[in-house]
């Protein structure tokens, strides 16, 4: 016997009643498996949400399950806060610390420190909740494995509810769609004239290219005028500019520090590891220090056109950015962290069809 369940929807800040409809499953795993349409549409979503303070028990049958193998901040308090607004109940994992360690690769022998492999746990899991979270940073150790984005990919392919990416090994959509979020927010609906410089920065370790990869796409994606600044050993591979400048001809690489500074309205600053980093990390290491002064500093934001400095959060003062430039008025990277929280509450929304 079926039993139909009324469900809420919220829209143009009314709360109505729906009965649920049958959907084919849907992930948000990276950018390009939605549609601009779709995601412009979340974004409207998100600033309706903001600016409403929306707070309804929309989900409240829902259960969001978040599934850590790497620290968060941002990240877990936004999605617990986002699911908790409207009335979905939270549980998280982290492997090796209150639950078993995972074994990832197929065709393992099982005998070392891993119990649970992770085809059983993610078939569990997601017999228990109705969305699940999963943040995996690149290995930076096995280059086939990262690129491909393996893992991320498994889980959603063994997966019986949608799967969001809290950042994997190539993307962090849920980043970026903050990051897009902001810019409509602060420049409005036509984002045609704003003039964005997404700039490699310094840092003491190399990092994965998950939040530049998601933020260019969604800035040349919003039809902004996007300059990657970077030095040369930091360019991302062929196929990540060629796709990039399939969305648009308004997107170019300089390997200057400076270059595209003069007119800029937005400087988003970001480290990630140099192309060597599987063949001789060494080498990566030595390089990365060489470009200490990357470093994005009064000076170089003096250059735009009284233009804002956004980063996703956590930044190394004075290593990636200036305490003077982080603690100026023309930064807005705490309004795009908050951003993170509206944006998934309507992500959470969307996926539960519940808008």
């Amino acid at each position: 016997m079926h039993l139909a369940v009324d469900q809420k929807t919220y829209s143009n800040g009314v709360v109505t009643n729906h009965r649920p409809q049958t959907k084919e499953l849907r992930h948000f795993l990276k950018l390009s498996d939605w549609t601009n349409e779709e995601l412009v549409e979340l974004i409207q979503l998100g600033l309706q949400l903001k600016r409403d303070n929306f707070r309804s028990p929309v989900a409240e049958d829902k259960v969001l399950g978040l599934l850590f193998n790497n620290p968060s901040l941002r990240t877990r308090m936004s999605f617990e806060v986002a699911a908790s607004h409207i009335g979905a109940k939270i549980t998280s994992i982290q492997p090796g610390n209150g639950s078993w360690n995972i074994e990832t690769n197929d065709g393992v022998v099982m005998d070392g420190n891993a119990q649970e492999h992770l085809r059983e746990m993610v078939a569990v899991v997601t017999s228990y909740v109705d969305a699940l979270g999963v943040r995996h940073f690149a290995s930076l150790s096995d280059e086939e494995a990262d690129t491909q984005d393996s893992l991320i990919h498994k889980i959603a392919e063994i997966s019986k509810v949608p799967v969001i990416n809290l950042e994997s090994a190539q993307s962090h959509p849920c980043q970026s769609m903050a990051d897009w979020m902001t810019l409509h927010e602060v420049y409005g609906d036509d984002l045609s004239h704003v003039n964005v410089v997404v700039r490699w920065a310094p840092h003491p370790k190399p990092l994965p290219r998950a939040v530049p990869n998601s933020a260019l796409e969604a800035f040349v994606r919003s039809g902004a005028n996007v300059t990657l600044a970077c030095p040369e050993e930091m360019t991302p591979g062929e196929k990540t500019l060629n796709q990039l400048r399939q969305y648009s001809d308004k997107f170019q690489v300089s390997h200057s520090k400076s270059d595209g500074l003069k007119g800029a309205n937005v400087v988003y600053a970001k480290s990630w590891h140099g192309s060597m980093i599987y063949s001789d990390p060494k080498e990566e290491e030595r390089v990365r220090k060489g470009y200490s002064d990357w470093t994005v500093t009064e000076s170089d934001m003096k250059l735009t056109d009284n233009g804002h400095f956004m980063h996703c959060l956590p930044v190394r003062r004075n290593v990636v950015v200036s305490d003077q430039v982080l603690d100026s008025k023309s930064a807005i990277h705490i309004q795009e962290a908050e951003n993170r929280l509206h944006i998934q509450k309507a992500l959470l929304m969307k996926l539960w069809n519940l808008s």
